[in-house]
């Protein structure tokens, strides 16, 4: 028998993913299709990290162009051709919306990567990483079954938090340069019960202001009212008057001032993502213990407030809290270039792009409420933004990529860590089948293999969508800054992680 602490056999394999969420998920896909032993690591049991709980957001530009297709587009046409998601909802904050089945998206997740041939470990977790000099070669795990060592001729780190790079001695930042505080995270919560009709006409009051980004701007507010009807997703931002009026009643605690969330296509249900802690850091163990403590205690008030005042709330009753935190900001890990905001709202092309973005920049504050925002231009995202800085062997994805406290607040959307993953995975397997470091790699190669499986870069894109501006509208690119910074609500006591 083994003992506790004793190690496994040695495995290899070429291509070792480790954080089976939306960029790993898309790394290993695509690293095994293209050829490379692949080994996905994932210390929960089921696939997908906080894509399995929210709707996604990111697959567009403020133009209404579709910036994200590849790998990600066929996760959705596939869940369209099951009946398990909604059609876009253009948006004219988030450029388009798309509810899905979050329970199907798992079982959909888990075909996918076994039709692609990858190896999956389950239960794991990552910790140590293996470096040899300036060349990062494996990883040290624990499971069920005890410790293991795995060697890879690439790692690619999708654990969000950049968990192998820190653990590599990697160079990696945290949070804004002020203050090194990350953005506030949110334990999403889901609610059935909802009356679509009484709902809808809520938000068609103008005194309720259910969605801030549009209130200002009497034609986009008329043309939102136009088709508010029909919409089969609506997101909310606003509400603020009713959630004070509840503060002020004492049926409401919650450092958020704005109700956050989304009315899914699902006529009943709304996904609340409202709950909210300040000052985490995502690497203590302590601080992630209390930031959960918290947030499950605000999902009660937040059901009150649906009850209580919520138009369409009154019959609201919990169905499911997700099965983990979502934290929007964690270490990014630096890698030959970091990508930055005025890249983003710039729109900026890169030589070596091997994906776009084109959601805005969206900081839920670090030490206040609702958001700070920027629209942007469709951006490149440049290769070295994938490689980890000053050694081998190491690439990464999703929201741990190379990139400023702000940049990150716009790439670190579903859909375009997704795209990420694709472009890495596929990297790894031309690195391993032409025996070089990714960073070595042919990028025109990369480029070309990525585009003959789908992906956007700028190929086809073409010009705005003139009807669906015409028909939505569009906010200016410079908007007023909006309010929450170091409010009230945000400076109480249980408000902060101390």
């Amino acid at each position: 028998m083994n003992g506790g602490n004793a190690m496994l056999n040695t495995i290899h394999r070429q291509v070792v993913v480790v954080g089976a969420g939306a960029a790993g998920l898309t790394a290993a896909i695509s690293a095994a299709r293209n050829g490379a032993e692949t080994l996905l690591i994932e210390y929960q049991g089921y696939l997908g990290g906080i894509s399995s709980t929210l709707a996604w957001i990111g697959f567009h530009d403020q133009d209404y162009r579709q910036v994200v297709k590849g790998l990600p587009y066929e996760f959705i046409q596939r869940m369209w051709a099951a009946g398990q998601a909604s059609p876009f909802e253009l948006d004219i904050k988030c450029s388009s919306i798309i509810s899905i089945n979050n329970h199907y998206w798992k079982i959909l997740a888990m075909q996918m990567v076994q039709e692609a041939g990858v190896q999956l470990m389950l239960h794991t977790q990552v910790v140590e990483t293996l470096r040899e000099g300036d060349r990062i070669t494996g990883v040290i795990v624990e499971h069920k079954s005890g410790r293991q060592k795995i060697t890879a001729d690439v790692v690619i780190d999708c654990t969000g938090d950049g968990d192998v790079a820190a653990r590599g001695g990697v160079a990696w930042e945290k949070g804004r340069t002020a203050d090194g505080l990350v953005q506030a995270p949110t334990l999403v919560f889901r609610l059935g019960g909802l009356d679509r009709s009484e709902f809808i006409e809520g938000c068609k009051d103008p005194e309720i202001n259910y969605r801030e980004w549009i209130h200002p701007y009497p034609d986009l507010w008329e043309k939102t009212m136009k088709r508010i009807d029909q919409m089969q997703v609506i997101i909310t931002g606003g509400f603020a008057g009713l959630m004070e009026k509840a503060r002020l009643a004492g049926d409401y605690d919650v450092p958020q001032t704005r109700l956050v969330g989304v009315k899914t296509h699902q006529p009943d249900q709304f996904l609340v993502v409202s709950t909210r802690v300040l000052g985490l850091d995502p690497t203590s163990v302590e601080s992630m213990t209390d930031a959960y403590t918290r947030l499950y205690q605000q999902v009660p008030d937040l059901m009150r407030f649906f009850k209580n005042w919520m138009p369409g709330g009154k019959e609201t009753y919990l169905m499911e809290i997700a099965p983990m935190m979502g934290v929007r900001e964690s270490r990014r890990i630096m890698g030959d270039y970091v990508l930055s905001a005025n890249d983003i709202v710039n729109g900026r092309e890169f030589d070596d792009v091997i994906a776009l973005g084109g959601y805005h920049i969206d900081i839920h504050r670090p030490s206040g409420t609702w958001v700070d925002s920027k629209n942007v231009q469709t951006y490149d995202i440049p290769y070295r933004c994938l490689i980890a800085g000053d050694v081998e062997g190491l690439m990464m994805a999703g929201k741990c990529l190379s990139a400023t406290h702000e940049g990150v607040a716009s790439t670190r959307v579903i859909p375009i860590c997704m795209a990420q993953g694709q472009a890495v995975g596929t990297a790894a397997a031309l690195a391993v089948k032409a025996k070089k470091s990714p960073r070595d790699i042919d990028i025109r190669q990369l480029q070309n293999t990525l585009i003959d499986q789908g992906a956007e870069l700028r190929q086809t894109l073409g010009g705005p969508d003139y009807e669906a501006i015409e028909r939505i509208g569009q906010l200016p690119k410079d908007e007023p800054p909006t309010t929450g910074d170091a409010d009230q609500a945000s400076q109480t006591a249980q408000a902060w992680i101390k």
